[in-house]
């Protein structure tokens, strides 16, 4: 889709579409954050894991330098191809549940999607949450929270391509119509979006099992 172009990654900020200015590898912000990941979910090394909504693959390729192996999808044609050339071969262009398989395994054992599903039109997003319920075992979402059609951040409204604004139960109910068992339910994990834990119901984080 252009609408994820390199305005909204580059100049996201200055054009107000996006919370993006000069979107870059930061590794002292995105290593630290998979490792909290790795802590929170109890991730293995053999785990398989992929990034739903990867971007330019910043958190497969932290998560690949750590020992772990990663793979990433996502739907912007440019972020994909600004990746770091030695995870290549880890990233893919979103099209569907074929972009899911891998002949190496069945299913992932965690699939994320941080800071993703807020994007996704609400007719849309239980048929992807039901496709990805058949590729994984696990499945971690953090998500900005609403109430009354805001956002709890306000700096979250800065987003043009932001199109759900739902509380945590919401979500939940989502979830559950979709197969999925809810494991943890929170709005702070520490180590995770600390810069808005000042907002106390600004995030969802749902780690869920495919039962």
């Amino acid at each position: 889709m252009n609408k994820y172009n390199k305005d909204y990654f580059e100049n996201g900020e200055e054009l107000g579409i996006s919370g993006y200015t000069n979107y870059r590898w930061m590794p002292d912000l995105t290593i630290p954050m998979c490792e909290r990941f790795i802590s929170y979910l109890g991730i293995k090394k053999g785990d398989n894991l992929l990034d739903y909504g990867c971007a330019k693959g910043y958190s497969v390729d932290a998560f690949n330098r750590l020992g772990y192996n990663c793979f990433g999808v996502d739907i912007s044609e440019y972020a994909i191809s600004k990746c770091n050339s030695t995870i290549k071969d880890k990233l893919r262009i979103y099209n569907g549940s074929e972009s899911l398989q891998h002949n190496e395994f069945d299913k992932f054992d965690f699939i994320f999607a941080k800071d993703v599903f807020e994007h996704i039109e609400k007719n849309e997003l239980e048929d992807l949450c039901k496709t990805l319920y058949n590729h994984s075992k696990k499945l971690f979402v953090v998500v900005p929270l609403g109430e009354n059609n805001k956002y709890v951040v306000p700096e979250y409204e800065g987003d043009i391509t932001h199109v759900i604004r739902e509380n945590k139960e919401w979500w939940e109910s989502l979830f559950i119509k979709t197969g999925f068992k809810i494991i943890k339910s929170e709005y702070i994990v520490k180590g995770i979006k600390d810069n808005w834990s000042q907002y106390k119901k600004g995030n969802g984080f749902f780690v869920l099992e495919a039962i």
